[in-house]
């Protein structure tokens, strides 16, 4: 129900939700002790989000060799498409929550790989999550999970036993790896 221009509400999302996330996930990842753990927050909007994006765009988002920079070059494209206002002509959905989310997600898949690379002794597990629709100002009263109940997932995936490995690079809701 935003009256603001479209083009603009996707940059601003695209800005907080995604950019943000990348942001300071590069400057603290490096900062993360052995056997540390990362969650960053999605959304089941992201999956819903990637079936509605043209098979082309699936592709690229459900790749295992994705690269940061590649991700980060197609969600600024889905920014220039969408000042262009050619978004949906290029395979976008009309949702820039979602592909932000999107962005995360496929994020949350790639810096695993990275940590793998890098510092694959040191045992730190990144995932994704999703909260649940959750009572706040932005979801309203009607959403069916309190705060408390949005974050068992998330308070999950950051306890997970040091000797664990996993899971590691997934997109995980309600306690459960989901499909990606």
């Amino acid at each position: 129900d935003d009256p603001t221009p479209f083009h603009i509400q996707a940059e601003e999302t695209l800005k907080t939700n995604f950019f943000g996330t990348r942001d300071v996930c590069n400057m603290l990842l490096p900062l993360i002790k052995p056997h540390g753990r990362a969650v960053n927050v999605s959304s089941f909007i992201s999956v819903r989000t990637l079936k509605r994006c043209s098979q082309d765009l699936q592709q690229k988002f459900r790749s295992d060799t994705i690269t940061e920079e590649e991700l980060v070059k197609l969600m600024t494209k889905f920014v220039e498409d969408t000042k262009n206002g050619v978004h949906e002509k290029e395979g976008w959905p009309n949702t820039a929550y979602g592909v932000s989310k999107t962005g995360v997600t496929v994020l949350s898949r790639i810096q695993p790989r990275m940590l793998n690379e890098e510092r694959k002794a040191d045992q730190i597990l990144l995932n994704a999550c999703c909260p649940g629709w959750v009572r706040t100002d932005l979801a309203g009263p009607n959403a069916p999970k309190s705060p408390d109940e949005g974050a068992r997932t998330l308070v999950y995936l950051v306890l997970l036993a040091l000797e664990a490995d996993g899971p590691h690079g997934q997109f995980v809701s309600e306690k459960a790896v989901q499909t990606w």
